[in-house]
C-alpha cells in the first residue's frame, strides 16, 4: 500500500510512524508541556463514520469534562497511565486497558504517569463542523499545526468560553473544567 499526504474517501491509504492526515500541538492547559494529537483516520475519509487519533500527552494532560452527543469515545493505553473519568466513575488505566465512554456521557481524562501514549477512536467522527468531522475537525480549528522540524509551541492559556463554543460546533458540550493532579 503506498504512503500518501492528503488521503481521499473511501480510497486505502499507509501513513508512516510519526504522521497522520492531521497532525497538531495542543498548547492550551493545565499540562506542563504540550501535546502532539496524530489524526490517523479522520470522517472524510471514512465518510462519518470513524475517527481515530494517536496522542503523546505529558503529566497533568486534562481536556475539560465533556460530553460527546454524536459519537462514543474509545481510549487504548498504549504507554502510561491514564485516570478517566465516566460519569460518576474513575477507571485508572495503563499498557493494554481499553475504557468505553457511551455517546451523551460526561467524561474526561488526566495522565498521571510522566508521558502517555493513547489511540483514542469516535465512532461515528462526531458532528461535521467549519474545519471537519467532530474531534479532529476541532483540532484543525483551535490547534497548532505540526510543522516538520519545528519545536512545539509555547504552553498558553487558552479561553475557556471560545473552546467551549469551538467545541460545540463539532457535536461537543464543555460541562466542567479539566480534572486536575490535585
Amino acid at each position: 500500500m503506498r504512503t500518501i499526504a492528503k488521503p481521499t474517501a473511501g480510497q486505502p491509504y499507509a501513513l508512516r510512524e510519526n504522521t497522520g492526515v492531521t497532525d497538531v500541538w495542543w498548547p492550551f492547559g493545565p499540562a506542563p508541556a504540550v501535546s502532539r494529537w496524530s489524526v490517523k483516520v479522520s470522517g472524510e475519509q471514512t465518510g462519518g463514520r470513524l475517527l481515530q487519533i494517536l496522542s503523546w500527552d505529558p503529566r497533568g494532560t486534562a481536556p475539560p469534562l465533556h460530553i460527546h452527543h454524536d459519537a462514543d469515545e474509545m481510549f487504548y493505553v498504549i504507554d502510561g497511565e491514564l485516570t478517566v473519568f465516566v460519569g460518576d466513575e474513575r477507571i485508572e488505566a495503563g499498557p493494554g486497558d481499553f475504557v468505553f465512554v457511551p455517546m451523551g456521557v460526561t467524561h474526561a481524562f488526566l495522565v498521571t504517569s510522566e508521558q502517555a501514549e493513547t489511540l483514542i477512536t469516535c465512532s461515528p467522527a462526531g458532528t461535521e463542523g467549519p474545519a471537519g468531522f467532530g474531534v479532529a475537525g476541532f483540532f484543525r480549528d483551535v490547534a497548532v499545526p505540526v510543522v516538520p522540524g519545528q519545536a512545539a509551541p509555547e504552553l498558553t492559556e487558552g479561553d475557556p468560553e471560545e473552546i467551549a463554543r469551538k467545541m460545540a460546533e463539532y457535536g461537543i458540550e464543555m460541562v466542567g473544567p479539566p480534572p486536575s493532579l490535585d
